[in-house]
């Protein structure tokens, strides 16, 4: 409920921001240069494929069958339609549900969607980190949280430590009165894991800025490479929203620097327009050459 909240208030702030500046927001959408914007959409796409690959790989590691590679980015894709359902679980639930119907048991399933999603995000950390340690060197005004999350950011590779999720299990059958088992890796491939997903964090953060190149907002690179990723981070940390509605869109809004805070709210409702593209294109086109796999496989 407190995440729901602070989802509302972000979009509420989002909202009344467009609405102050209506005739500069539709001028610009006006103006929008549509082929960047679909330029946006397939980068965006190539950087959400490479975190359906590394899934694989952790899945493969935690001794799931990696299986055929276009099956598994169809379990990927069609999984990550659970996010737009509020509550912080069907992420997880949607993704390993997917994988375990389609033939992998629930440890490594389970385990391997929540491994792939703490890396994903702290490799979300990193880069924003890096950015912002990059705009405090040129001289750039930085808000005093950005820096603070960017202090974090090397101590939060300690999350993918074994001895976590040794604590984490603890936890969790001293709550349930069940056994449960959480697979862990080693903190050294955990680490490999994060950092594998740092192209996709470029990725991402290039498709944003094509869609700010679309509405021609004057964004520098480097600011949007922050605000994209910290804007995604506390998008996921801060549970109970569809996909980060609300959170996403502010915190993008306030790290966009200089830039008019009605032309940033006009990237931001864009970047998330993209990003739905993006989700909903990929499970289509995955589910198609699923099923493409499958008739070839089947001689009857």
């Amino acid at each position: 409920m407190v995440g729901l909240a602070i989802g509302l208030a972000g979009l509420v702030f989002v909202v009344v921001t467009v609405a102050r500046d209506w005739e500069q927001t539709t001028d610009s959408l006006r103006r929008a240069d549509w082929m960047l914007f679909v330029l946006a959409v397939l980068v965006g796409l190539v950087a959400m494929t490479l975190i359906g690959l590394v899934w694989r790989q952790i899945m493969a590691k935690l001794g799931a069958d990696p299986g055929v590679p276009r099956s598994r980015l169809n379990q990927y894709f069609v999984g990550q339609l659970g996010k737009y359902v509020p509550g912080g679980i069907w992420p997880i639930v949607g993704r390993a549900e997917m994988a375990y119907r389609g033939g992998v048991e629930r440890t490594p399933a389970y385990g391997g969607t929540l491994l792939s999603l703490a890396t994903t995000y702290l490799a979300a950390l990193l880069v924003g980190g890096l950015g912002t340690a990059l705009a405090l060197v040129q001289g750039e005004a930085v808000p005093w949280w950005a820096v603070l999350l960017s202090i974090a950011a090397p101590i939060a590779l300690l999350l993918v430590h074994p001895s976590l999720a040794t604590l984490v299990l603890r936890l969790a059958r001293r709550v349930t009165g069940r056994e449960v088992e959480i697979p862990s890796l080693s903190w050294g491939l955990g680490v490999r894991f994060v950092f594998a997903h740092v192209p996709t964090w470029l990725g991402i953060s290039t498709a944003t800025y094509l869609v700010a190149q679309s509405v021609d907002s004057g964004m520098p690179f480097d600011r949007v490479l922050v605000a994209t990723c910290f804007s995604w981070f506390l998008g996921f940390v801060i549970v109970g929203l569809p996909g980060g509605l609300g959170v996403r869109e502010a915190v993008f809004v306030a790290l966009a620097g200089t830039t008019d805070p009605a032309v940033a709210a006009t990237v931001a409702l864009l970047a998330r327009v993209a990003f739905i593209a993006v989700d909903l294109g990929g499970a289509g086109i995955s589910t198609v050459f699923a099923a493409s796999g499958r008739s070839k496989s089947d001689p009857g």
